[in-house]
């Protein structure tokens, strides 16, 4: 059989386009998910999260945040099966010879340690470099020796033939010699980008499932705190005129610690001038056993608005 017909059966460069426009269909299918998921949940609820109890608003925006990581994270994996290159023939002959390899000074006597290389030489061997080479720059040289034969007309010796080129039968074989190492080595690069290439990709598919649920927990948690759960947000409207209001002061400790006497436990009245509805600034009516207070901290008392009059 002749060395051309052992040459590699192809499709790596189809199987690689293929992929890339998989990778290409999954990141504009996951940006047009994301950007309608994220726009039906109407963002402008971050200004009901700024309004509402300090813990509400930090879980609000770490829900985004986890969301938005996660897609970024999808995007990042199908960005880097994008960006695969094809390499050259002169970088792959550069990492097999530094990987184990013993060429040219005998056969190979390990078996390489990176899987790029052992998918190369090792499990496509026959099909990629042939029968009787055991590594990439084999073929270079071979192409070399092939070509410098052809030009000056001188006897060399490739993979244990020797060619004439004197005679016209050997100037013929050793055309179609050079027109199969150059298939052969378009060959390798094409197969070394499918390996990344496949690679990347697999990651890219492992990774969809957890970092799609990761962005699905992102955005309902969000929708929750913000749309789903509106009564957290019902009392916080910032009180901009003076509410007339009731003040429950429950015993003597609360009225310590909100800055009154203890004279004025029980019922006060006054009006909050300031703050929010959940913690409004009160400024209370004198009474004979409590004096008028501005009370910046209501933690601790019952304040209720009163009907207006």
């Amino acid at each position: 059989m002749s060395s051309t017909e052992e040459g590699p059966a192809g499709g790596d460069a189809l199987a690689s386009t293929e992929l890339k426009t998989t990778a290409k269909w999954l990141v504009g299918a996951s940006a047009s998910t994301a950007a309608i998921v994220v726009a039906g949940l109407q963002l402008t609820a971050l200004e009901k999260v700024g309004q509402a109890e300090w813990w509400i608003g930090v879980l609000a925006l770490a829900a985004a945040f986890l969301a938005l990581a996660a897609a970024g994270r999808v995007l990042y994996q199908a960005a880097a099966v994008l960006a695969v290159t094809r390499p050259s023939i002169a970088t792959l002959d550069s990492k097999d010879r530094g990987d184990h390899g013993n060429y040219p000074d005998g056969p190979r006597l390990e078996q390489p340690r990176d899987p790029l290389l052992r998918e190369l030489v090792v499990l496509r061997r026959a099909e990629l470099l042939g029968a009787g080479r055991d590594a990439i720059g084999s073929l270079v040289d071979d192409l070399t020796r092939a070509g410098q034969a052809l030009r000056a007309g001188a006897d060399v010796t490739i993979q244990g033939r020797t060619y004439r080129p004197a005679q016209a039968a050997d100037v013929a074989a050793l055309g179609e010699l050079t027109a199969d190492l150059e298939r052969r080595i378009g060959s390798v690069s094409d197969a070394a980008e499918r390996f990344e290439t496949t690679n990347r990709f697999a990651r890219l598919k492992r990774q969809l499932l957890p970092h799609g649920i990761v962005f699905l927990i992102g955005i309902f948690g969000f929708a929750w705190l913000t749309l789903l759960y509106p009564q957290r947000f019902a009392g916080t409207a910032k009180i901009t005129t003076p509410v007339q209001v009731e003040v429950t002061v429950p015993s003597e400790s609360a009225a310590t610690r909100s800055g009154l006497e203890k004279g004025c436990v029980g019922t006060l009245t006054g009006a909050a001038v300031g703050g929010t509805l959940d913690e409004p600034v009160v400024v209370t009516r004198p009474t004979e056993r409590c004096p008028a207070h501005e009370l910046d901290d209501t933690h601790h008392l019952v304040v209720v608005p009163l009907p207006a009059k």
